[in-house]
């Protein structure tokens, strides 16, 4: 999947996908951002990105991908917006 340098970004595409029905594609562009070593600090947007990420795994019944992106989500804002969790 194509890399984007700003969260931002990834959820902009991620919307568009998802507004097509290409579910499974916005999922996965989301996971990475999730998942990625680049963006390791917490923005407003990630809360956004989690949120379509979980309507995306219930729609899909991932809950395995469900679980990852949560403890990515923790590891990613436990230390710096912990109100968030």
């Amino acid at each position: 999947s194509s890399f984007f340098h700003k969260p931002e970004l990834a959820l902009r595409r991620a919307q568009e996908l998802e507004s097509i029905h290409q579910h499974a594609p916005a999922l996965t562009l989301l996971h990475d951002v999730l998942s990625s070593r680049r963006h390791k600090t917490w923005s407003p947007t990630y809360e956004q990105i989690m949120t379509l990420y979980l309507d995306l795994c219930l729609k899909l019944g991932k809950s395995r991908e469900a679980k990852d992106g949560l403890h990515q989500y923790r590891n990613l804002s436990q230390t710096q917006a912990p109100a968030s969790l």
